[in-house]
């Protein structure tokens, strides 16, 4: 018998059963928001929102949390304009984990409002080489086109199903795509790729391997 291609939820913050396969999930644990590493697999990050004094012990954690094996990326982690935190309180922040995934070789999965510029800026003043996934994106095919070109990944939550992003859908190499829950209680997965099939006009199979295969390659699986 075939294997089964698995979905993918790149960022989520819902509990998969640990030996569900049918879906393969990257939970995300802000450690300056008193969540804790689990035993799936997870990203682990200092969320923008939560910045605070603690910030210190926290990359502390984070530097233990990298060394073992479920953790797969850092994140989320960036920057939000939205926000009191100042920017620069922010971008010291975003810095250090940067720094972090250099070190560690492990992929960065972004939080970034309005920021945009700032962010590739820090990520090419350091020259990051590792994967970087711009998660819950939700702005338009222009930007998008200019951040895959840079080569990053966008993941793609719920918000889409109402068609505002069908123009990106339609024209994002399947190479650079990622779909996610994130905090949405009220989507499947499963519903998010059916849409996203139906839009391209390909078999959901199809979009499955290729989301698969970037999973693969962002997490050296």
């Amino acid at each position: 018998m075939v294997p089964q291609v698995p979905y993918i939820d790149l960022h989520t913050h819902r509990n998969y059963p640990i030996k569900e396969r049918a879906i393969l999930s990257v939970k995300n644990i802000a450690l300056n928001h008193a969540e804790e590493i689990t035993e799936t697999d997870c990203s682990i990050g200092l969320h923008p929102w939560y910045i605070d004094g603690t910030s210190e012990l926290a990359l502390a954690l984070m530097k233990g949390g990298l060394k073992q094996a479920q953790v797969l990326a850092i994140g989320e982690c960036g920057l939000d304009k939205n926000i009191a935190i100042p920017l620069i309180q922010q971008l010291q922040v975003f810095d250090r984990q940067v720094q972090l995934a250099q070190v560690y070789r492990k992929p960065l999965i972004i939080h970034c409002v309005r920021a945009f510029q700032e962010i590739v800026s820090c990520l090419k003043k350091v020259n990051f080489n590792e994967a970087v996934v711009f998660h819950g994106y939700r702005k338009n095919w222009t930007l998008a086109r200019q951040l895959i070109d840079q080569g990053y990944y966008l993941s793609i939550g719920g918000h889409c199903l109402n068609g505002s992003q069908d123009e990106l859908l339609e024209n994002i190499s399947l190479s650079q795509l990622f779909l996610e829950t994130d905090t949405d209680t009220t989507v499947e997965i499963t519903t998010l790729y059916q849409y996203v099939a139906r839009i391209r006009s390909i078999e959901l199979e199809e979009l499955k391997r290729a989301l698969y295969q970037n999973y693969k390659k962002v997490f050296n699986k």
